[in-house]
Protein backbone atom coordinates (compact mmCIF):
# COMPACT_ATOMS: atom_id res chain seq x y z
CA UNK A 1 0.00 0.00 0.00
CA UNK A 2 1.34 3.41 -1.01
CA UNK A 3 2.53 5.87 1.63
CA UNK A 4 -0.13 8.53 2.46
CA UNK A 5 -3.02 6.44 1.08
CA UNK A 6 -6.30 7.86 2.56
CA UNK A 7 -7.54 4.43 3.69
CA UNK A 8 -4.35 3.84 5.61
CA UNK A 9 -4.82 7.12 7.44
CA UNK A 10 -8.36 6.19 8.50
CA UNK A 11 -7.26 2.72 9.73
CA UNK A 12 -4.57 4.22 11.98
CA UNK A 13 -6.69 6.99 13.41
CA UNK A 14 -8.84 4.85 15.75
CA UNK A 15 -5.96 3.03 17.51
CA UNK A 16 -4.10 6.32 17.85
CA UNK A 17 -7.12 7.92 19.47
CA UNK A 18 -7.46 5.00 21.92
CA UNK A 19 -3.82 5.26 22.95
CA UNK A 20 -4.20 9.01 23.48
CA UNK A 21 -7.22 8.43 25.75
CA UNK A 22 -5.43 5.68 27.76
CA UNK A 23 -2.34 7.77 28.63
CA UNK A 24 -3.92 9.62 31.63
CA UNK A 25 -5.28 6.34 33.02
CA UNK A 26 -1.91 4.62 32.78
CA UNK A 27 -0.18 7.61 34.36
CA UNK A 28 -2.60 7.50 37.32
CA UNK A 29 -1.99 3.77 37.87
CA UNK A 30 1.77 4.31 37.90
CA UNK A 31 1.50 7.04 40.48
CA UNK A 32 -0.61 4.78 42.70
CA UNK A 33 2.14 2.13 42.71
CA UNK A 34 4.40 4.68 44.40
CA UNK A 35 7.53 6.40 43.28
CA UNK A 36 9.70 4.02 45.26
CA UNK A 37 9.01 1.21 42.74
CA UNK A 38 10.61 3.33 40.00
CA UNK A 39 13.78 4.17 41.91
CA UNK A 40 16.65 3.81 39.42
CA UNK A 41 18.87 1.96 41.91
CA UNK A 42 16.32 -0.85 42.21
CA UNK A 43 16.92 -1.89 38.63
CA UNK A 44 20.69 -1.95 38.87
CA UNK A 45 22.49 -5.28 39.11
CA UNK A 46 23.94 -5.78 42.57
CA UNK A 47 27.73 -6.14 42.61
CA UNK A 48 27.29 -8.92 45.18
CA UNK A 49 26.95 -12.54 44.19
CA UNK A 50 23.26 -12.60 45.03
CA UNK A 51 22.41 -12.30 41.34
CA UNK A 52 25.60 -13.55 39.73
CA UNK A 53 26.77 -16.46 41.90
CA UNK A 54 30.41 -16.52 40.78
CA UNK A 55 32.39 -19.74 40.58
CA UNK A 56 36.11 -20.01 41.18
CA UNK A 57 36.70 -19.30 37.50
CA UNK A 58 34.79 -16.02 37.80
CA UNK A 59 31.90 -17.13 35.57
CA UNK A 60 28.45 -16.63 36.96
CA UNK A 61 25.36 -18.75 37.02
CA UNK A 62 23.55 -15.96 35.22
CA UNK A 63 26.13 -16.19 32.42
CA UNK A 64 25.50 -19.92 32.29
CA UNK A 65 21.74 -19.60 32.08
CA UNK A 66 20.89 -20.56 35.66
CA UNK A 67 17.68 -19.52 37.36
CA UNK A 68 19.44 -18.97 40.71
CA UNK A 69 18.95 -15.38 41.85
CA UNK A 70 18.72 -14.36 45.49
CA UNK A 71 17.64 -10.95 46.69
CA UNK A 72 19.50 -9.13 49.43
CA UNK A 73 16.65 -9.96 51.79
CA UNK A 74 16.89 -13.67 50.89
CA UNK A 75 20.65 -13.55 51.41
CA UNK A 76 20.14 -12.14 54.88
CA UNK A 77 17.52 -14.74 55.69
CA UNK A 78 19.88 -17.51 54.57
CA UNK A 79 22.66 -16.25 56.84
CA UNK A 80 20.23 -15.89 59.74
CA UNK A 81 19.01 -19.45 59.16
CA UNK A 82 22.60 -20.67 58.99
CA UNK A 83 23.54 -19.03 62.30
CA UNK A 84 20.41 -20.39 63.96
CA UNK A 85 21.38 -23.86 62.73
CA UNK A 86 24.87 -23.44 64.18
CA UNK A 87 23.56 -22.24 67.52
CA UNK A 88 20.70 -24.68 68.02
CA UNK A 89 21.73 -27.79 66.10
CA UNK A 90 25.41 -28.11 65.27
CA UNK A 91 26.91 -26.67 68.46
CA UNK A 92 26.05 -28.22 71.80
CA UNK A 93 26.91 -27.57 75.42
CA UNK A 94 30.27 -25.88 75.84
CA UNK A 95 30.65 -25.46 72.07
CA UNK A 96 27.39 -23.54 72.01
CA UNK A 97 28.56 -21.02 74.61
CA UNK A 98 31.96 -20.71 72.86
CA UNK A 99 30.20 -19.88 69.61
CA UNK A 100 28.06 -17.28 71.34
CA UNK A 101 31.00 -15.65 73.13
CA UNK A 102 33.81 -15.97 70.57
CA UNK A 103 32.02 -16.21 67.23
CA UNK A 104 33.76 -19.53 66.58
CA UNK A 105 33.76 -22.99 68.10
CA UNK A 106 35.88 -26.04 67.24
CA UNK A 107 35.11 -29.61 68.25
CA UNK A 108 37.17 -32.75 67.84
CA UNK A 109 36.49 -36.48 68.10
CA UNK A 110 38.16 -39.66 66.90
CA UNK A 111 36.95 -39.25 63.32
CA UNK A 112 36.76 -35.56 62.54
CA UNK A 113 37.56 -31.97 63.46
CA UNK A 114 34.92 -29.32 62.82
CA UNK A 115 35.11 -25.55 63.30
CA UNK A 116 31.99 -23.41 62.95
CA UNK A 117 31.83 -19.64 62.86
CA UNK A 118 28.86 -17.30 62.71
CA UNK A 119 31.00 -14.36 61.53
CA UNK A 120 32.80 -13.41 58.32
CA UNK A 121 35.69 -15.37 56.82
CA UNK A 122 37.99 -15.05 53.82
CA UNK A 123 39.21 -18.19 52.09
CA UNK A 124 42.42 -17.97 50.09
CA UNK A 125 42.48 -20.61 47.37
CA UNK A 126 45.70 -22.07 46.00
CA UNK A 127 46.78 -22.09 42.37
CA UNK A 128 49.41 -24.71 43.16
CA UNK A 129 49.01 -28.23 41.74
CA UNK A 130 50.77 -29.69 44.76
CA UNK A 131 48.88 -32.53 46.42
CA UNK A 132 49.45 -30.97 49.85
CA UNK A 133 48.92 -27.26 49.22
CA UNK A 134 47.73 -25.36 52.27
CA UNK A 135 44.49 -23.38 52.05
CA UNK A 136 43.88 -20.63 54.58
CA UNK A 137 40.67 -19.44 56.22
CA UNK A 138 41.02 -15.93 57.65
CA UNK A 139 38.68 -14.92 60.46
CA UNK A 140 37.67 -11.30 59.85
CA UNK A 141 34.57 -10.96 62.05
CA UNK A 142 36.28 -10.41 65.40
CA UNK A 143 36.24 -14.12 66.21
CA UNK A 144 38.49 -15.22 69.06
CA UNK A 145 40.37 -18.48 68.62
CA UNK A 146 41.13 -20.50 71.76
CA UNK A 147 44.56 -19.61 73.12
CA UNK A 148 44.76 -17.03 70.29
CA UNK A 149 46.64 -19.52 68.13
CA UNK A 150 45.95 -20.61 64.58
CA UNK A 151 44.38 -24.03 63.97
CA UNK A 152 45.54 -26.51 61.34
CA UNK A 153 43.70 -29.72 60.52
CA UNK A 154 42.64 -31.89 57.57
CA UNK A 155 38.92 -31.51 56.78
CA UNK A 156 38.17 -35.14 55.95
CA UNK A 157 36.27 -37.26 58.52
CA UNK A 158 38.69 -40.14 58.87
CA UNK A 159 41.50 -38.66 60.91
CA UNK A 160 42.15 -41.98 62.69
CA UNK A 161 43.39 -43.38 59.36
CA UNK A 162 46.95 -42.21 58.52
CA UNK A 163 46.63 -43.35 54.91
CA UNK A 164 43.52 -41.21 54.37
CA UNK A 165 45.19 -38.24 56.02
CA UNK A 166 48.20 -38.54 53.73
CA UNK A 167 45.81 -37.93 50.81
CA UNK A 168 44.16 -34.91 52.46
CA UNK A 169 45.63 -31.39 52.40
CA UNK A 170 45.66 -29.39 55.64
CA UNK A 171 43.68 -26.21 56.09
CA UNK A 172 44.76 -23.36 58.35
CA UNK A 173 42.31 -21.20 60.28
CA UNK A 174 43.98 -17.84 60.88
CA UNK A 175 42.70 -15.48 63.57
CA UNK A 176 43.62 -11.88 64.28
CA UNK A 177 45.68 -11.36 61.13
CA UNK A 178 46.60 -7.63 60.89
CA UNK A 179 46.27 -7.56 57.10
CA UNK A 180 44.01 -10.32 55.76
CA UNK A 181 43.97 -10.49 51.96
CA UNK A 182 41.27 -8.39 50.23
CA UNK A 183 38.23 -10.06 48.70
CA UNK A 184 38.27 -11.01 45.04
CA UNK A 185 34.77 -12.50 45.15
CA UNK A 186 32.13 -11.79 47.79
CA UNK A 187 29.48 -14.44 48.36
CA UNK A 188 26.17 -13.81 50.11
CA UNK A 189 25.79 -17.37 51.38
CA UNK A 190 27.86 -19.14 54.08
CA UNK A 191 30.53 -21.69 53.14
CA UNK A 192 31.01 -25.35 54.04
CA UNK A 193 34.65 -26.31 53.54
CA UNK A 194 35.71 -29.95 53.16
CA UNK A 195 38.15 -32.15 51.26
CA UNK A 196 37.59 -34.59 48.41
CA UNK A 197 40.98 -36.14 49.18
CA UNK A 198 41.28 -39.15 51.46
CA UNK A 199 39.77 -42.25 49.88
CA UNK A 200 37.43 -40.41 47.50
CA UNK A 201 36.84 -42.59 44.45
CA UNK A 202 36.11 -45.77 46.43
CA UNK A 203 32.31 -45.99 46.48
CA UNK A 204 32.07 -46.96 50.15
CA UNK A 205 34.21 -43.99 51.14
CA UNK A 206 32.39 -41.65 48.76
CA UNK A 207 29.12 -42.38 50.56
CA UNK A 208 30.48 -42.96 54.07
CA UNK A 209 33.16 -40.26 54.29
CA UNK A 210 31.65 -37.56 52.09
CA UNK A 211 28.02 -37.80 50.95
CA UNK A 212 26.50 -38.78 54.32
CA UNK A 213 28.68 -36.28 56.28
CA UNK A 214 27.76 -33.55 53.80
CA UNK A 215 24.09 -34.39 54.33
CA UNK A 216 24.52 -34.35 58.10
CA UNK A 217 26.35 -31.01 57.99
CA UNK A 218 24.26 -29.18 55.39
CA UNK A 219 20.95 -31.00 54.99
CA UNK A 220 19.08 -28.67 57.36
CA UNK A 221 20.10 -25.62 55.34
CA UNK A 222 17.98 -26.28 52.24
CA UNK A 223 20.78 -25.67 49.73
CA UNK A 224 21.44 -22.13 50.99
CA UNK A 225 25.19 -22.59 51.35
CA UNK A 226 28.25 -22.83 49.09
CA UNK A 227 30.54 -25.84 49.08
CA UNK A 228 34.30 -25.22 49.02
CA UNK A 229 36.55 -28.24 48.41
CA UNK A 230 40.25 -28.72 48.96
CA UNK A 231 41.93 -31.54 46.99
CA UNK A 232 39.21 -30.94 44.41
CA UNK A 233 38.54 -33.83 42.00
CA UNK A 234 36.39 -32.68 39.05
CA UNK A 235 35.28 -36.18 38.13
CA UNK A 236 34.04 -36.74 41.70
CA UNK A 237 31.95 -33.58 41.60
CA UNK A 238 30.56 -34.60 38.22
CA UNK A 239 29.66 -38.10 39.38
CA UNK A 240 27.67 -36.81 42.36
CA UNK A 241 26.42 -33.59 40.76
CA UNK A 242 22.72 -34.44 41.18
CA UNK A 243 23.20 -35.14 44.87
CA UNK A 244 25.40 -32.10 45.48
CA UNK A 245 22.92 -29.81 43.71
CA UNK A 246 20.41 -30.69 46.46
CA UNK A 247 22.86 -29.58 49.15
CA UNK A 248 24.38 -26.37 47.78
CA UNK A 249 23.32 -23.34 45.78
CA UNK A 250 25.92 -23.69 43.03
CA UNK A 251 28.90 -25.69 41.84
CA UNK A 252 31.74 -26.51 44.20
CA UNK A 253 34.40 -23.83 44.58
CA UNK A 254 37.82 -25.46 44.21
CA UNK A 255 40.18 -24.24 46.93
CA UNK A 256 43.04 -26.49 45.80
CA UNK A 257 43.54 -29.40 43.45
CA UNK A 258 46.27 -31.71 42.22
CA UNK A 259 43.87 -33.06 39.59
CA UNK A 260 42.74 -29.95 37.70
CA UNK A 261 43.65 -26.38 36.89
CA UNK A 262 41.64 -24.27 39.32
CA UNK A 263 42.83 -21.01 37.84
CA UNK A 264 44.69 -18.20 39.61
CA UNK A 265 44.61 -17.96 43.39
CA UNK A 266 41.62 -15.97 44.63
CA UNK A 267 40.19 -14.81 47.93
CA UNK A 268 36.55 -15.78 48.46
CA UNK A 269 34.64 -13.94 51.19
CA UNK A 270 31.70 -15.42 53.08
CA UNK A 271 29.45 -14.17 55.90
CA UNK A 272 29.96 -17.38 57.96
CA UNK A 273 31.39 -20.88 57.55
CA UNK A 274 31.70 -24.50 58.66
CA UNK A 275 35.13 -26.09 58.21
CA UNK A 276 35.04 -29.90 58.26
CA UNK A 277 32.15 -32.37 58.25
CA UNK A 278 30.09 -34.12 60.91
CA UNK A 279 30.49 -37.91 61.00
CA UNK A 280 28.32 -40.43 62.86
CA UNK A 281 29.95 -43.75 61.99
CA UNK A 282 29.85 -46.37 59.25
CA UNK A 283 27.04 -45.48 56.83
CA UNK A 284 25.27 -44.00 59.86
CA UNK A 285 23.03 -41.08 60.74
CA UNK A 286 22.35 -41.06 64.48
CA UNK A 287 19.18 -39.21 65.46
CA UNK A 288 20.57 -38.23 68.86
CA UNK A 289 23.92 -36.88 67.63
CA UNK A 290 24.41 -33.31 66.38
CA UNK A 291 22.78 -31.89 64.36
CA UNK A 292 20.08 -34.23 65.80
CA UNK A 293 16.90 -35.52 64.25
CA UNK A 294 18.54 -37.01 61.16
CA UNK A 295 18.06 -40.74 60.58
CA UNK A 296 19.63 -42.93 57.93
CA UNK A 297 16.13 -43.46 56.53
CA UNK A 298 15.90 -39.70 56.03
CA UNK A 299 19.25 -39.76 54.23
CA UNK A 300 18.06 -42.58 51.96
CA UNK A 301 14.90 -40.66 51.07
CA UNK A 302 17.02 -37.62 50.23
CA UNK A 303 19.35 -39.72 48.07
CA UNK A 304 16.48 -41.45 46.24
CA UNK A 305 14.79 -38.11 45.53
CA UNK A 306 18.04 -36.61 44.25
CA UNK A 307 18.47 -39.50 41.79
CA UNK A 308 14.74 -39.78 40.95
CA UNK A 309 14.52 -43.36 42.25
CA UNK A 310 10.85 -44.26 42.31
CA UNK A 311 10.55 -47.56 44.18
CA UNK A 312 9.43 -47.04 47.78
CA UNK A 313 8.94 -50.75 48.47
CA UNK A 314 9.96 -54.12 47.08
CA UNK A 315 8.02 -55.05 43.96
CA UNK A 316 5.98 -58.25 44.29
CA UNK A 317 7.18 -60.50 41.50
CA UNK A 318 6.99 -64.15 40.51
CA UNK A 319 10.60 -63.90 39.41
CA UNK A 320 12.26 -61.35 41.73
CA UNK A 321 15.53 -59.78 40.61
CA UNK A 322 18.81 -60.43 42.38
CA UNK A 323 21.72 -58.14 41.48
CA UNK A 324 25.03 -59.98 41.88
CA UNK A 325 28.10 -57.81 42.52
CA UNK A 326 30.74 -59.55 40.40
CA UNK A 327 34.30 -59.11 41.66
CA UNK A 328 37.45 -59.62 39.56
CA UNK A 329 40.67 -58.86 41.44
CA UNK A 330 40.19 -60.23 44.95
CA UNK A 331 37.43 -61.97 46.91
CA UNK A 332 36.14 -63.15 43.54
CA UNK A 333 33.60 -65.99 43.28
CA UNK A 334 35.46 -68.67 41.36
CA UNK A 335 32.28 -70.65 40.69
CA UNK A 336 30.16 -67.61 39.85
CA UNK A 337 28.46 -69.28 36.88
CA UNK A 338 27.24 -72.15 39.07
CA UNK A 339 26.01 -69.68 41.69
CA UNK A 340 24.03 -67.81 39.02
CA UNK A 341 22.50 -71.06 37.79
CA UNK A 342 21.51 -72.02 41.34
CA UNK A 343 19.82 -68.64 41.84
CA UNK A 344 17.85 -69.11 38.62
CA UNK A 345 16.76 -72.60 39.67
CA UNK A 346 15.36 -71.14 42.88
CA UNK A 347 13.33 -68.61 40.89
CA UNK A 348 15.46 -65.47 40.70
CA UNK A 349 16.08 -63.32 37.68
CA UNK A 350 19.81 -62.56 37.87
CA UNK A 351 21.47 -59.28 36.91
CA UNK A 352 25.27 -59.43 36.90
CA UNK A 353 27.01 -56.22 37.99
CA UNK A 354 30.60 -56.14 36.79
CA UNK A 355 32.77 -53.20 37.92
CA UNK A 356 32.30 -51.27 34.68
CA UNK A 357 28.51 -51.42 35.05
CA UNK A 358 28.71 -49.93 38.53
CA UNK A 359 30.80 -46.99 37.33
CA UNK A 360 27.61 -45.51 35.80
CA UNK A 361 26.16 -44.72 39.19
CA UNK A 362 22.83 -43.23 38.16
CA UNK A 363 21.75 -46.08 35.88
CA UNK A 364 23.07 -48.68 38.32
CA UNK A 365 21.22 -47.01 41.19
CA UNK A 366 18.02 -47.36 39.18
CA UNK A 367 18.71 -51.07 38.63
CA UNK A 368 19.34 -51.69 42.33
CA UNK A 369 16.27 -49.66 43.29
CA UNK A 370 14.13 -52.05 41.26
CA UNK A 371 15.56 -55.32 42.59
CA UNK A 372 14.61 -57.51 45.53
CA UNK A 373 18.07 -58.75 46.54
CA UNK A 374 21.54 -57.23 46.32
CA UNK A 375 24.12 -59.97 46.70
CA UNK A 376 27.90 -59.99 46.81
CA UNK A 377 31.09 -60.76 48.66
CA UNK A 378 32.15 -58.25 51.34
CA UNK A 379 33.44 -55.13 49.59
CA UNK A 380 32.64 -51.57 48.52
CA UNK A 381 30.08 -52.71 45.94
CA UNK A 382 27.68 -53.62 48.74
CA UNK A 383 27.43 -49.89 49.56
CA UNK A 384 24.94 -49.79 46.68
CA UNK A 385 22.44 -51.04 49.26
CA UNK A 386 21.70 -47.34 49.87
CA UNK A 387 19.67 -47.50 46.63
CA UNK A 388 17.59 -50.55 47.63
CA UNK A 389 13.88 -50.01 48.31
CA UNK A 390 12.70 -50.51 51.90
CA UNK A 391 12.18 -54.18 52.72
CA UNK A 392 14.66 -55.45 50.13
CA UNK A 393 17.36 -57.97 51.08
CA UNK A 394 21.11 -57.52 51.34
CA UNK A 395 22.89 -60.86 51.05
CA UNK A 396 26.54 -60.61 52.07
CA UNK A 397 29.03 -63.43 51.52
CA UNK A 398 31.53 -63.21 54.38
CA UNK A 399 35.09 -64.27 53.44
CA UNK A 400 37.43 -66.01 55.84
CA UNK A 401 38.78 -63.67 58.51
CA UNK A 402 36.42 -60.79 57.69
CA UNK A 403 33.53 -61.51 60.07
CA UNK A 404 33.94 -58.34 62.13
CA UNK A 405 34.38 -56.02 59.13
CA UNK A 406 31.41 -57.56 57.32
CA UNK A 407 29.11 -57.02 60.30
CA UNK A 408 30.28 -53.50 61.16
CA UNK A 409 30.55 -52.03 57.66
CA UNK A 410 27.50 -53.59 56.02
CA UNK A 411 25.50 -55.92 58.30
CA UNK A 412 24.57 -53.42 60.99
CA UNK A 413 24.05 -50.46 58.59
CA UNK A 414 21.75 -52.57 56.38
CA UNK A 415 19.45 -53.31 59.30
CA UNK A 416 19.47 -49.67 60.42
CA UNK A 417 18.40 -48.72 56.88
CA UNK A 418 15.29 -50.88 57.18
CA UNK A 419 16.63 -53.62 54.91
CA UNK A 420 16.48 -57.34 55.53
CA UNK A 421 19.94 -58.78 56.04
CA UNK A 422 21.19 -62.28 55.27
CA UNK A 423 24.79 -63.41 55.44
CA UNK A 424 26.67 -66.48 54.32
CA UNK A 425 29.79 -67.25 56.35
CA UNK A 426 32.12 -69.37 54.29
CA UNK A 427 33.90 -72.35 55.76
CA UNK A 428 37.67 -72.30 55.59
CA UNK A 429 37.67 -74.86 52.76
CA UNK A 430 35.75 -72.38 50.58
CA UNK A 431 38.65 -69.89 50.64
CA UNK A 432 41.73 -70.15 48.45
CA UNK A 433 43.72 -69.48 51.64
CA UNK A 434 43.02 -73.12 52.50
CA UNK A 435 45.28 -74.16 49.62
CA UNK A 436 48.09 -71.79 50.64
CA UNK A 437 48.56 -72.54 54.36
CA UNK A 438 48.59 -75.63 56.59
CA UNK A 439 45.47 -76.17 58.67
CA UNK A 440 47.09 -75.16 61.95
CA UNK A 441 48.46 -71.86 60.61
CA UNK A 442 47.03 -68.83 62.49
CA UNK A 443 45.72 -67.39 59.20
CA UNK A 444 43.30 -70.33 59.06
CA UNK A 445 43.04 -71.41 62.70
CA UNK A 446 42.99 -68.03 64.44
CA UNK A 447 42.05 -65.08 62.16
CA UNK A 448 41.61 -62.79 65.17
CA UNK A 449 45.30 -63.08 65.98
CA UNK A 450 46.08 -61.78 62.48
CA UNK A 451 43.47 -59.01 62.57
CA UNK A 452 44.72 -57.84 65.95
CA UNK A 453 48.12 -57.11 64.42
CA UNK A 454 46.59 -54.26 62.44
CA UNK A 455 45.02 -53.62 59.07
CA UNK A 456 48.40 -53.39 57.36
CA UNK A 457 48.95 -57.05 58.34
CA UNK A 458 45.42 -58.43 57.76
CA UNK A 459 44.62 -56.58 54.52
CA UNK A 460 47.14 -58.42 52.29
CA UNK A 461 45.83 -61.74 53.62
CA UNK A 462 42.07 -61.50 54.00
CA UNK A 463 41.12 -58.49 51.88
CA UNK A 464 43.53 -58.81 48.95
CA UNK A 465 44.80 -62.37 49.26
CA UNK A 466 41.83 -64.70 48.86
CA UNK A 467 39.15 -65.76 46.40
CA UNK A 468 36.14 -67.95 47.14
CA UNK A 469 34.58 -71.15 45.80
CA UNK A 470 31.22 -71.54 47.51
CA UNK A 471 29.70 -74.82 48.60
CA UNK A 472 26.59 -74.77 46.41
CA UNK A 473 24.59 -77.06 48.70
CA UNK A 474 25.13 -74.77 51.69
CA UNK A 475 24.76 -71.56 49.72
CA UNK A 476 21.49 -72.74 48.15
CA UNK A 477 19.91 -72.62 51.61
CA UNK A 478 20.94 -68.98 52.01
CA UNK A 479 19.53 -68.09 48.60
CA UNK A 480 16.27 -69.81 49.51
CA UNK A 481 16.04 -67.79 52.72
CA UNK A 482 16.53 -64.54 50.78
CA UNK A 483 13.89 -65.62 48.28
CA UNK A 484 11.39 -66.42 51.04
CA UNK A 485 11.89 -63.02 52.69
CA UNK A 486 10.56 -61.22 49.61
CA UNK A 487 6.85 -60.47 49.21
CA UNK A 488 5.05 -62.78 46.82
CA UNK A 489 2.28 -61.85 44.36
CA UNK A 490 -1.16 -62.37 45.91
Amino acid sequence: MAKGHPRATRRLALPGLMIFLLIPILYTLILRRGAHSLHPLKSQVSPRESSLSLRSDGKSKKERGSSLSLTVEEDGAAVEEFNKFLTHKLARGEAQSELSQNGISCTSDRSSDVCITSAAVRIATSASSSSHSLSAVYLVGNQQLPRNSDIIFRPYPRKFDPEAMQETSPIQIVGGHPNPPPCDITHPLPAVIFSTGGFAGNFFHDINDLIIPLFLTTGHLRSRIRLVATDFRPWWAHKYRRVLSRLAADEIIAASSAFADVGPAKVHCFPAAIVGLKYHGNLACNVSDAPSGISVQKFRRFLHEALSLKADRVVRAEEPTVVLISRRNSRALLNEDEIIETAREIGFRVEIAAPKRMWKMESFAELVNGCGVLMGVHGAGLTNMVFLPPGAVLLQVVPWGLDWASEVYYGQPAQQMGLQYVEYHIEVQESTLYDKYPGDHPILADPWSINNQGYNVSKPVYVDGQNLRLNLTRFRETLLLAFQLLPRPS
